[in-house]
């Protein structure tokens, strides 16, 4: 029996040893397959779009860096309004915030507890397994777009303009103002490239402020008929008149003006200098002709005062010449001076106007463009009334020349107070009204009479005809003293 009893426990024990042993190389065989596993990663595992089936650790890491390149190279358009500013992607700043990418595309299916490694190879046989990367934004690379490609484009409101173009109007659409919003906008790339964007062509609204123009162009193509016209001649005019009126002309060529808008001729004029355009020509200051430059450029003022009256737009302010004109009736005209004289008109119609202004064969000339508002039939003129004539006398002024010479310095100006009436004839029935009234001063005839002689009595009788401003006797002293 005790032989026995041994042989049991032996044969007992030798079984168990063998287990533990059988187990321990299993374990073992067992960790080295994991292992070995572990080096790669399993198929079916792709990082984003990267398919790194089988790939090592390096070999992971690389095809994440070359993917990256790859989607750093493409196109973000970036809108501003109407404006499309291209960039790329890693312009803009993308890069990689996911360290640990290739660790966790290593780990899926070979780490963990036995259940959660069978269920992720039993996913893998089934379909593909996807694992996002994270991607990041240098904010500094962002900004830094945006200041050179997108900042330029702030801008101010831009009315819409129309100009004519071969006889043609055409049309300019407003622009809206802009003013981008940095720290916004370069918040909103990062979002978008980081938790919407994957690859392709992408597209961001950047974060603006807008300003609508305060005039659009629907109001122009309204504008259609001629509203009132008016030339004057200038053919006569020396070449520096003839130049200014030419030069003031052209800077009130394609007036826009909408509705409720008032203009100043004067402050589209200025400045009167020969940088300006401008030479030295004849005009009115204190009563008398002088030479400055512009001189003439009243007659472009006066041209439009009239083509605005025919068009029965406002007149908000308006002044006469301090004396009369020769190319208008009194009180049809309209002088500037810098300082102190202007011409001003305001658009009161419920349409915008359009001013076109021309120099040709002499004429100056402007054409008034609208929307037609006045019943067919009815007529405007503008009839010129001289209330008062001041006749222009002689003045006679003693100078150095020798007795005998009498030289005229300025020439007459009648002086007249005149009235300016708006009629209007409707249906048959005619009414008046008063536009304006006008004085303008008579300018006397003067001339300068020489006085240097030997002879006493001469010269006293010579002093006697100047002090009374007597012309003829001044002529009859010259013949009497010989």
């Amino acid at each position: 029996m005790k032989k026995r009893g041994i042989t049991i426990f032996g044969i007992i024990l030798l079984f168990f040893c063998m287990t533990v042993c059988f187990q321990t190389s299993v374990h073992a065989e067992e960790k080295n397959d994991e292992t070995e596993k572990t080096e790669k990663i399993e198929d079916g595992v792709f990082l984003d779009s990267i398919n790194v089936s089988g790939m090592t650790k390096e070999q992971a890491a690389a095809a994440i860096e070359t993917y990256l390149k790859e989607v750093q190279g493409y196109n973000i358009q970036l809108r501003v309004g109407d404006h499309v500013i291209n960039a790329t992607a890693g312009e803009l700043g993308l890069c990689w915030q996911d360290q640990g990418a290739v660790e966790r595309a290593l780990a899926f299916g070979q780490k963990g507890n036995i259940i959660k490694r069978y269920k992720a190879k039993e996913d893998l046989q089934q379909e593909p397994v996807r694992l996002e990367l994270d991607y990041d934004v240098d904010t500094k690379m962002t900004k830094a777009v945006l200041t050179e490609r997108c900042q330029p484009l702030d801008c101010e409101p831009v009315n819409a303009a129309m100009s004519i173009i071969d006889g043609e109007f055409v049309i300019e659409k407003e622009q809206v103002g802009i003013t981008l919003k940095m720290d916004e906008s370069a918040a909103m790339i990062k979002e978008y490239l980081t938790q919407h964007w994957r690859q392709g062509v992408g597209e961001v609204e950047l974060a603006a402020d807008y300003k609508e123009a305060e005039h659009d162009s629907a109001g122009l193509h309204q504008v259609q008929d001629i509203l009132g016209t008016a030339s004057t001649d200038y053919s006569s005019s020396s070449n520096n008149r003839a130049q200014n009126i030419r030069n003031g002309t052209s800077k009130l060529n394609g007036i826009v003006l909408f509705p409720g808008e008032e203009f100043s001729v004067c402050d589209a004029m200025v400045p009167f200098s020969e940088e300006n355009g401008y030479a030295m020509g004849a005009s009115y200051a204190n009563g008398t002709v002088v030479e400055s430059f512009g001189g003439g450029i009243c007659q472009v003022s006066t041209t439009l005062y009239l083509a605005l009256l025919r068009a029965e737009v406002e007149v908000t302010e308006r002044r006469n010449h301090s004396m009369i004109v020769k190319y208008v009736k009194p009180s049809m005209d309209a002088a500037i001076a810098e300082g102190s004289k202007d011409l001003t008109f305001k658009n009161n119609l419920e349409y915008p106007i359009y001013i076109e202004a021309y120099t040709d064969g002499g004429l100056v000339g402007f054409v008034v463009y609208g929307k037609e508002y006045r019943p067919e039939g009815r007529t405007v003129v503008y009839e010129s009334e001289t209330v008062e004539t001041v006749e222009s006398t002689v003045e006679l002024a003693a100078s150095d020349s020798a007795f005998g010479s009498i030289e005229q310095t300025d020439a007459p100006y009648v002086g007249y107070v005149a009235r300016l009436w708006k009629v209007v004839t409707e249906n048959g029935e005619e009414t008046r009204t008063q536009v304006n009234d006008s004085t303008y001063q008579m300018q006397p005839a003067k001339y300068a009479v020489g006085t240097v002689t030997d002879s006493t009595e001469a010269k006293n009788a010579i002093y006697d005809a100047i002090e009374k401003n007597d012309l003829n006797a001044a002529y009859a002293v010259i013949n009497n003293y010989g």
